[in-house]
């Protein structure tokens, strides 16, 4: 009685391990995923263009590459949900609503740095060289101009990007 009640058990445990194992094994990539940089879709985002890796941006969860033009100045702006990022080309800064953007910290190529869900902020990409950068979010991508940006004010207009030389 004592064997059949232990081998009863361990046949539980050992389907349970393998039925848990399935389960885990459904979300993984049933092969491998290569994305050329020639390969990548890239949607403009109001001057910024983000090419999507993985996950969909305009939903929920994704990684994608963020490209500022070299010379850009975003207005002051928030997004939704927290992002991070790495900088792979150029030098970016970004720096907070009553800060001042000529102090703003470097962000050359394999630089990290985070902003939170919420902050005012504004990023710069500095002549020369686009800035690209890997973003992701565990939200979708919003960008909103802050009422208390200066472009916003009456008569003001935004400046666009320099046009590609």
């Amino acid at each position: 009685m004592k064997k059949l009640a232990m081998t009863t058990l361990g046949a539980s445990l050992l389907a349970g391990a393998f039925l848990a194992g399935v389960a885990v094994g459904k979300d993984a990539p049933a092969k491998a995923k290569f994305i050329a940089a020639e390969e990548v879709k890239w949607d403009d985002v109001g001057g910024p263009k983000l090419g999507t890796l993985t996950g969909d941006y305009k939903k929920g969860p994704y990684v994608g590459l963020l490209k500022l033009p070299a010379g850009f100045t975003s207005p002051l702006h928030t997004h939704t949900g927290t992002y991070e990022a790495v900088e792979i080309s150029g030098t970016s800064s970004h720096w907070l609503k009553g800060e001042d953007g000529t102090k703003a910290k470097k962000m050359t190529p394999g630089s990290y740095w985070t902003i939170t869900g919420k902050a005012e902020h504004t990023s710069s990409c500095a002549p020369g060289v686009d800035c690209v950068f890997v973003v992701w979010q565990k939200a979708k991508f919003d960008f909103a101009v802050s009422k208390d940006d200066p472009s916003m004010a009456k008569g003001s207009a935004a400046t666009p990007p320099p046009a590609k030389k």
